[in-house]
């Protein structure tokens, strides 16, 4: 029997586990679904332990829970709505007890949904819907830029460098780490070859994909990365490589995001920032790795950043195209407004500084370019006004021929003189440097000059 031919038997054995499984495409929301459907469906569910670090059932047993619950309420659609009922109830609980937060309850119950519509099993969601409390504003806070610093100061190698600049110039989830490859990072580059910055596509291949931006100061780490990953693979990584690989293998093999949460969290424990508790409840004021991502958040808003091209960036759902392949900086519209955070989200004052630095002489080169602008209107109008008095006393027969050649050869010279100057100008990314700025203030000497050599003769 081929592969394609199926029994009615075989068919019928399809488990409802099977049917939960296949309907969860990512790996990352399997896992975590499975732990938060486990905390319904087991009975003898730790909620003590459960706050802690703690391994998931093993699947055979956990594959039992979710076929005997769907037997069950196929059978007894009142049994499974009493007990997600009084879920509901036990979470409305650990609320009131500070033990639980009001934004976390609801995803508690997303996987019971999903199981649900996985097997095909219609159920009304109104009234328990309407039993879940209310979203509350969350009381968390993001990290300072100061803290940040101390951690990167702090940092033992280039990886958790690395992973806390990443985190904070992109404004990712800690899952994003399992989907990296070197291939989702574009560099974009200045003139004389220095980072501009770059894009980062975040949950690639994933129905959840988007593009993020980076820092120069992450461009800049990146490349320290590379000579480190060059040094212990003796090869540059490919671009189907992960973005971070383990230290302790001698082959590329990824730092998945529990390792990279590891390596966070004995940074920051190490430098005391997660002491203080939430009065009240059981959860610390600054997220350990969400902090990261409220911190690009306020950063963008700091910055004036467009609100859509804000929410695009971290990922939220705005309605906006997002589907198209993109290659280099001119395929990403968003950059121009992600630019304006970069001195807020750069952490390294040095880096801020120089920054600062090339934003001065870029300002100071366009206005010497404004300035040189000006002078030129007013040498075409100067030129336009000694053409006019020209041409009026050359109808009243007041200037011989020889002059008035001789006033046209000059008049005509200084034009084409501004003209190339202006052409030179009429550029927006054009900046002249000190050795063009000599040479053009040179011309417009002359043409001064021959104005004036004009005007004595009209005399």
């Amino acid at each position: 029997m081929s592969h394609h031919d199926y029994s009615l038997e075989d068919l019928s054995d399809i488990t409802p586990y099977e049917n939960y499984f296949t309907a969860i495409r990512d790996s990352v929301t399997k896992k975590k679904y499975a732990g938060q459907l486990e905390m319904f469906l087991n009975p003898d569910y730790d909620w003590e332990k459960s706050q802690q670090k703690r391994k998931l059932l093993p699947e055979k047993k956990f594959a039992i829970l979710v076929n005997n619950f769907v037997d069950l309420i196929r059978k007894d659609p009142n049994f499974g709505k009493n007990k997600i009922k009084r879920y509901v109830m036990l979470l409305k609980q650990q609320i009131d007890e500070k033990k639980l937060n009001p934004n976390t309850s609801r995803n508690r119950i997303k996987p019971i949904k999903t199981l649900l519509r996985a097997n095909e099993i219609d159920f009304s969601w109104f009234l328990i819907d309407k039993m879940m409390p209310k979203e509350s504003k969350s009381e968390d806070r993001a990290y300072t830029r100061a803290e940040i610093q101390k951690m990167i100061i702090h940092c033992e190698d280039i990886t958790d460098k690395v992973i806390i600049t990443g985190f904070s110039a992109g404004g990712f989830r800690l899952e994003a780490w399992d989907y990296f490859t070197w291939s989702d990072v574009v560099f974009f580059r200045n003139d004389d070859g220095s980072y501009k910055g770059g894009a980062l596509r975040v949950y690639h291949g994933d129905a959840e994909e988007y593009w993020t931006h980076i820092t120069p100061e992450f461009c800049n780490l990146l490349d320290l990365y590379k000579v480190y990953w060059k040094s212990k693979f003796l090869a540059e990584p490919l671009p189907s490589d992960p973005l971070l690989a383990q230290e302790r293998l001698p082959y590329p093999s990824r730092l998945k995001s529990g390792g990279v949460s590891r390596r966070v969290k004995k940074v920051v424990e190490h430098l005391g920032l997660r002491i203080n508790m939430i009065p009240g409840k059981k959860r610390y004021e600054v997220q350990l790795d969400h902090g990261f991502r409220k911190y690009f958040n306020t950063m963008l808003r700091r910055a004036k950043v467009d609100f859509a091209d804000k929410e695009d960036m971290m990922g939220h759902k705005v309605a906006l195209e997002s589907s198209y392949e993109r290659y280099e900086e001119a395929d990403f519209e968003r950059f121009s407004e992600y630019q304006k955070a970069i001195p807020f989200l750069t952490i390294s004052d040095e880096e801020r500084l120089h920054l600062e630095n090339e934003k001065l002489k870029e300002g100071q080169s366009q206005k010497d370019n404004e300035s040189q602008m000006q002078k030129m209107e007013e040498m075409e109008l100067n030129i336009y006004q000694l053409q006019h008095e020209v041409g009026i006393l050359r109808k009243n027969k007041k200037l011989d021929d020889k002059t008035i050649k001789s006033a046209n050869t000059i008049l005509y010279k200084n034009q084409k003189k501004i003209s190339g100057l202006s052409l030179k100008s009429s550029d927006a990314e054009y900046f002249v440097n000190d050795k063009d700025l000599e040479k053009n203030y040179s011309q417009i000497y002359d043409i001064e000059l021959n104005a004036f050599k004009i005007k004595k003769n009209l005399e």
